[in-house]
């Protein structure tokens, strides 16, 4: 009684009192502490039953205590329980198999419980689920296979193994297995199921499959709040941000209460259509659910005003943060660099690490991008040796590619190739493209030649190659060259990206 009202200590007091104690006594009180996350109080009663004695554990009291094994930090006490369990001789009990099997999985000790999970002879459905989302959660290339076996051996898969499943086929993208277990999830009945019916349309969105994803989402009977928030931000991964505003408006409609990953969504997909008038009205919300939200929401809200070019509303959305990050910074910093205002960038970085926080690769990719837009040569080179010495980040190719477009835009296109040449690893073809498109501003053909050329070796279907090397010929009136880069486009089957641009009118 005083356990399920979660008086552990009066439970316990009233334990202590009794003149007797037996094996029912000690498991009511042992599960009492586990039930209200007193994990380490629930071993120590074990460890004093077995100490003194005077009462052996049976199966509920091994259960219990091997749940709080589960809970708790050390590992090491769930394998003495289990050699008590095996000198018992309750090892064939599948309960206590399960919680063992439990206890090993929740440590990370997928090994171990593999070997527990193999000498298991009467396996049930918990059996299964436990190993399977052990997999999910430390190894879950290994689901698919797991599930193959299941079904091999005629085990009837019950709402928890199919939610896990297709949780880890979402995350291989590995759509026809994904419609495998559909066809068995309708014949099963549990497609009732929230949780199920989250992780189906989960594996279609991630296999970009919106339209299959709508019609798992509306089959469903039941939607919550994580359902609405997936399915938009399905629609945005998918790159329909207007879709995705428009499930979020629907479950408005619903009642239901936007999450910070439902506003999130929201100011993403304002920010992928630089829509400023309704990314102010998910504003206004998100200033209404006030500290439900959480920073990742702020962080979102200042990428999407800069995205639009309202560099106050950046100014103002960070000015009233109470617990920013460094991913805060960060996008204030791109955001300085992206709206001409870069030196205000260089500023905020240095703000940045005076008041402790770190930078990471992230920040010096911003950094040297508004050293580029700036046209700060010194304090590029500065950025780009700090990130090693003062910070252990070893500059990649997005780096290199901010520091060649610096160089490149100052006209200095022979340090900008001598840069490319010492780089520690491989360039990739982004350095060689942004090397071409400073060759064509300036006209070093020869040099743009070999970018291209290098850059094609790297990948010979990326059109954006083809274009910058076509463009500088042209720039140069070299007709011949220009229509000898169509045909060879055409030849190599390489298809120009056509552009385009968002416009609103009257929200349309």
């Amino acid at each position: 009684m005083y356990a399920k009202s979660g008086d552990v200590l009066g439970g316990l007091k009233v334990f202590e009192e009794m003149p007797q104690k037996n094996v029912v006594s000690w498991s009511a009180v042992i599960a009492g502490f586990i039930q209200n996350g007193c994990a380490s109080g629930a071993l120590s009663l074990f460890s004093r039953m077995h100490r003194e004695g005077m009462t052996k554990p049976n199966e509920f009291t091994l259960v219990s205590a091997l749940q709080a094994c589960s809970l708790a930090e050390n590992v090491t006490q769930a394998y003495q329980i289990y050699a008590l369990i095996v000198r018992l001789g309750f090892e064939s009990n599948i309960f206590l198999v399960n919680a063992f099997l439990t206890a090993l999985v929740r440590h990370g000790k997928l090994s171990e419980a593999s070997e527990v999970f193999g000498s298991c002879q009467d396996k049930d459905i918990v059996t299964w689920n436990t190993m399977m989302g052990g997999y999910l959660q430390f190894s879950y290339k290994e689901v698919p296979g797991f599930w193959c076996s299941l079904i091999h051996m005629g085990i009837k898969p019950d709402n928890f193994t199919f939610a896990t499943v297709l949780t880890a086929l979402a995350a291989l993208s590995h759509f026809q297995l994904g419609m495998q277990v559909h066809g068995q999830l309708v014949k099963s009945g549990y497609g009732d199921d929230i949780c199920v019916g989250n992780s189906l349309v989960d594996m279609y969105l991630k296999n970009q499959k919106l339209a299959e994803g709508f019609k798992a989402f509306n089959g469903m009977p039941h939607q919550d709040v994580c359902s609405w928030s997936q399915m938009a931000y399905g629609c945005l991964q998918c790159g329909q941000p207007r879709k995705a505003l428009a499930v979020i408006a629907q479950m408005k409609k619903t009642g239901l209460k936007p999450n910070k990953f439902t506003l999130a969504t929201a100011v993403n997909a304002c920010a992928n259509m630089a829509s400023i008038e309704e990314g102010k009205q998910i504003h206004a919300l998100r200033i209404k659910l006030g500290n439900d939200i959480d920073v990742c929401v702020d962080n979102a809200l200042l990428d999407m005003y800069a995205k639009c070019g309202c560099m106050d509303s950046v100014w103002g959305v960070f000015q009233s943060m109470n617990d920013c990050t460094v991913v805060s910074w960060t996008t204030l910093i791109m955001a300085c660099a992206q709206n001409g205002q870069a030196k205000e960038a260089l500023e905020m970085f240095d703000e940045m690490s005076k008041r402790g926080f770190e930078p990471n690769y992230i920040t010096f990719i911003c950094v040297l991008y508004a050293c580029s837009q700036g046209g700060f040569i010194d304090e590029g080179w500065k950025y780009l040796s700090s990130m090693t010495k003062d910070y252990g980040i070893s500059p990649g190719e997005d780096h290199y590619a901010c520091m060649v477009n610096l160089l490149g835009r100052a006209g200095l296109i022979k340090e900008a190739k001598d840069l490319i040449l010492r780089m520690p690893f491989q360039p990739g073809a982004l350095v060689w493209q942004t090397l071409l498109s400073a060759c064509q501003i300036h006209g070093d053909v020869e040099t743009g030649k070999l970018a291209a050329e290098r850059a094609i070796n790297q990948d010979n279907k990326d059109p954006s190659t083809y274009v910058l090397l076509s463009n500088m010929f042209a720039g140069l009136s070299n007709w011949d060259d220009v229509g000898n880069m169509r045909k060879l486009m055409e030849l190599r089957d390489v298809k120009k990206v056509p552009g385009s641009s968002w416009i609103d009118i009257e929200k349309i």
